[in-house]
């Protein structure tokens, strides 16, 4: 049987009225009330009935994830689901909720536009794969709050955009492999047209620079993000006469090729080669070694895209924010070398 707000007031011990303020989002109440009657509610399981608040305020109660439908890329990575807990956690908060706006790149301009005029949501989170100029202008024209995720850069005019800081995880990456004694350095991404594998390699370029460690370009290798490139590259690297001594991997799948092609080529990690892999997935503690990654919470960059949007929702001439959330080493043992 569905919780009615009479029954969350008593279990908070507040007024009716101050539980519809809650759920209309008023800014007459204090945060320590609306937490206190957010957490009842969160356990008591209720769920605002939605459609009756929209009808009787006509007011958009949604904020929209445009999302591309063809790029099966985006649902076969966990984090694309931790970016979305992110989000939906801090839109929830307000009240609101979060629909995903599938379109096939080619169509998002139509589908945006259809959400616009259905006055079906109040802003949209874009990924700066699906961004472009011809699609933000029509929100600007519109005056739409939006905000991209991933790092966007349009000309002069400046764009809300959350992104992970990808050159410092690079650097560290690099510092943390030649303070364990490793100096042959080898990169190991996905594809070059990714503004975070731009910014990774031009973090590694950089450390390997301000070390004074040598770095040569087959050491440099593009792959189409796959376990079997990164193994037939490892492979090459491995059998080449300058060889590197250690790895950074741009995910933990292209990490498990290159941890294949060490293992049938009898080399050791982390005593022969040490490897460092971007992201953080569960699989990375159970591997063996345990994987060595550069940690991005991109629970925090749905989140703090979200806080963004709201905040244009609340004020749309509020100034243009640019974020980069810092990564962070976890060391582990495939960069440990055994002595």
């Amino acid at each position: 049987m569905a919780v009615s707000i009479k029954e969350i007031a008593k279990a908070a011990g507040v007024s009716t009225a101050t539980v519809s303020r809650v759920i209309n989002n008023s800014p007459k109440l204090s945060q320590k009330t609306r937490d206190k009657v957010l957490k009842i509610m969160k356990e008591m399981n209720y769920v605002p009935n939605s459609l009756a608040r929209g009808l009787s305020n006509q007011k958009a109660l949604n904020v929209a994830l445009l999302i591309n439908i063809e790029e099966p890329s985006s649902f076969h990575n966990p984090f694309f689901y931790e970016v979305m807990h992110g989000i939906e956690t801090a839109v929830y908060k307000r009240g609101l909720s979060l629909i995903i706006a599938s379109s096939r790149g080619e169509d998002k301009q139509e589908i945006v536009e259809w959400l616009m005029n259905e006055k079906r949501m109040q802003g949209i989170i874009i990924p700066s794969s699906l961004a472009d100029g011809k699609l933000l202008n029509l929100l600007r024209k519109r005056k739409f709050p939006f905000v991209v995720i991933g790092k966007f850069e349009e000309g002069i005019k400046p764009v809300s955009w959350v992104d992970i800081n990808n050159q410092q995880g690079g650097e560290q990456a690099v510092a943390h492999l030649i303070q364990n004694g490793y100096e042959r350095i080898a990169l190991i991404c996905g594809g070059m047209d990714k503004v975070f594998n731009l910014d990774r390699l031009e973090g590694y370029k950089r450390a390997l620079a301000r070390h004074q460690m040598p770095m040569e370009p087959n050491w440099i290798v593009e792959t189409d993000g796959s376990k079997n490139q990164a193994y037939s590259a490892m492979k090459a690297l491995l059998q080449s006469d300058n060889c590197p001594n250690a790895v950074i991997c741009g995910d933990n799948i292209l990490s498990f090729g290159v941890m294949k092609a060490a293992q049938e080529m009898e080399v050791s990690i982390p005593k022969d080669l040490g490897l460092v892999s971007f992201d953080n997935y569960p699989l990375a503690t159970l591997v063996e070694p345990s994987l060595t990654s550069i940690h991005i919470d991109v629970f925090q960059m749905g989140e703090m895209a979200a806080n963004s949007l709201l905040a244009l929702i609340d004020n749309p001439d509020a100034s243009q924010q640019q974020m980069l959330i810092s990564t962070a080493v976890e060391v582990r043992e495939s960069s440990i070398r055994r002595t």
